[in-house]
């Protein structure tokens, strides 16, 4: 079902933020907009959405908010997220990340509270990933945490310590090619993006890791 963007907006925003008022919603929406040509955008787009998606907001009275029977995959993929993080139980090894982890939130949006929202879900999901990765390490199923780790550094290319565990990962599976070419890489990226290099810490842990295999690596970050 394709929407007109103030449309899709208001959904976004009504599936991620909750319940609001119109008033909230107005200003939300058309933040540079005067609060009656404000209001009356939200009007026409209140009435639109109710004819392309009938149901799907219920308009009762001055709150705004989502029908209760309309999912939103979001809160599926948060659910996982903070099971991840505060629960003690390991990751299913078997079922991997969650297909979604890996998508941009609300891609391409340029306001202020979208551009909030996907920090959020960018660290958040970062953070499951890497601690699902580091439980099933310390498990001792490094198969299992390779996925997680390679998703938590694809999503915190510079995250130094996605990048820690998965190098960890590599050499529990003994896999000292992959540990030195992630180690490379995570140098390469720092330099490019942030004209850094790794922390003596994560130098220190490669070379004790492979003493004879930093080579080019190692000079670079020397």
């Amino acid at each position: 079902m394709a929407l007109a963007q103030p449309t899709a907006r208001l959904l976004a925003a009504l599936a991620l933020d909750g319940p609001m008022s119109r008033d909230r919603a107005a200003d939300r929406m058309w933040p540079d907009a005067p609060t009656v040509r404000a209001l009356a955008n939200l009007r026409t787009g209140l009435s639109r959405l109710r004819r392309a998606a009938p149901g799907v907001i219920d308009v009762g009275g001055p709150v705004l908010a989502l029908a209760d029977d309309v999912h939103v995959d979001v809160d599926d993929v948060m659910t996982w997220v903070n099971a991840t993080i505060y629960d003690d139980a390991p990751a299913n090894e078997h079922a991997g990340p969650p297909p979604e982890v890996g998508r941009e939130l609300l891609a391409g949006w340029d306001d202020e509270w979208s551009r909030d929202h996907r920090e959020r879900w960018h660290v958040l999901i970062g953070q499951a990933l890497e601690t699902a990765a580091t439980r099933l390490l310390s498990l001792g199923r490094p198969a299992a945490a390779l996925p997680y780790g390679l998703a938590a550094v694809a999503v915190e290319p510079w995250s130094e310590s996605a990048n820690r565990v998965l190098i960890e990962i590599h050499a529990r599976r003994g896999d000292p090619a992959g540990a030195l070419r992630q180690f490379e890489r995570l140098s390469r990226a720092l330099k490019a993006e942030l004209g850094v290099a790794p922390t003596p810490d994560l130098v220190a842990l490669v070379r004790q890791l492979y003493p004879f295999g930093m080579g080019r690596a190692g000079a670079r970050t020397a």
